[in-house]
């Protein structure tokens, strides 16, 4: 009697159960994957497999680390900022440059008397001279007017006392018609940009330049000067390379001898700006009379994108 054995249903014969294996040796015998190879052949050693293995593993975890920092800094949405550094052909626009004097009001121009034939001649004789002649007893129109203008120029105006303040005031406003203008006074009795530059003003080795390319700017705390302002169509000067000698250089007379009222001290206020833009005299710096000083200066220019975003 002949007796044959079935396999179980769910169970895998033992021809099958070795065709997976080759199967596989035969995708990492063939496969480009560089090392997989190395690590199924039987023909090489337990060790030399095992080394073939680590550095396939190895490599597996350093592209998965890699690839995991990408995607970060991908989703992460970085922004880039590019910076670049351009010198036209004509040179860069050489910014503004006023130089204020730290003293409001000249005391020559203060102390000039009305008989005086300066006194019309350099335009003191404005708004409220006339007016005020019955009241100021010995004191000039530009005493008078500095009396009631600071509260503590009666240390340089000899006879502005409280009495002498109160009348000048009631003459300047006991009117419809205004008598006194400040900016007229602080443009009149200021310094003269003859007697501010004394020797030469000389820009970039040379190149012309003459008083008219000083225009005279008013500000809260007197009048400046302004180089390059770009008024008036003025010419605005560029400047090719960077240096103290392609820049501006002036030789300026501070004129301590006709000090007033001013800022705490004697010397000079210098604001680097772009033409025609407000002087912001904070921003300046003090120079000191008897130095030599050097200003420094750069241009950035930023510009800025905004993407607007719309929800209907």
């Amino acid at each position: 009697m002949v007796t044959q054995v079935k396999s179980f249903s769910g169970q895998q014969s033992e021809t099958d159960m070795s065709s997976k294996p080759t199967k596989w040796k035969a995708f990492a015998s063939n496969t480009t994957l560089h090392g997989l190879r190395y690590v199924s052949d039987n023909s090489h050693s337990i060790f030399r497999r095992g080394i073939w293995f680590i550095f396939l593993g190895m490599a597996a975890t350093a592209y998965v680390y890699l690839v995991s920092l990408s995607l970060k800094k991908f989703f992460s949405r970085p922004i880039k900022t590019a910076i670049s550094q351009e010198t036209p052909m004509e040179g860069l626009k050489f910014p503004a440059v006023s130089i204020c004097n730290l003293n409001k009001f000249m005391r020559s121009k203060i102390d000039t008397e009305d008989q005086n034939e300066n006194f019309v001649k350099l335009g003191l004789n404005i708004s409220g001279c006339s007016e005020t002649r019955g009241v100021r007893g010995n004191l000039t129109c530009g005493q008078a007017l500095l009396c009631v203008y600071d509260n503590y120029s009666a240390t340089v105006v000899p006879g502005c006392d409280g009495t002498t303040r109160k009348n000048i005031t009631k003459v300047l406003t006991d009117t419809s018609k205004r008598l006194f203008d400040e900016e007229e006074f602080l443009t009149n009795y200021a310094h003269d940009l003859s007697g501010l530059f004394v020797l030469y003003y000389e820009f970039s080795f040379g190149e012309d330049c003459t008083a008219k390319d000083f225009f005279p700017t008013l500000t809260q705390r007197g009048l400046c000067y302004t180089f390059n302002s770009g008024y008036s169509n003025s010419t605005v000067f560029h400047s090719e390379f960077e240096g103290p000698e392609r820049g501006l250089s002036v030789l300026l007379n501070v004129e301590e001898d006709e000090s007033t009222i001013g800022q705490f001290s004697t010397g000079l206020n210098v604001v680097v700006h772009d033409q025609k833009t407000f002087i912001n005299r904070n921003l300046g710096v003090n120079i000191l009379p008897g130095v030599h000083s050097s200003v420094a200066v750069k241009l950035i220019q930023v510009s800025c994108y905004y993407h607007s975003i719309y929800h209907i």
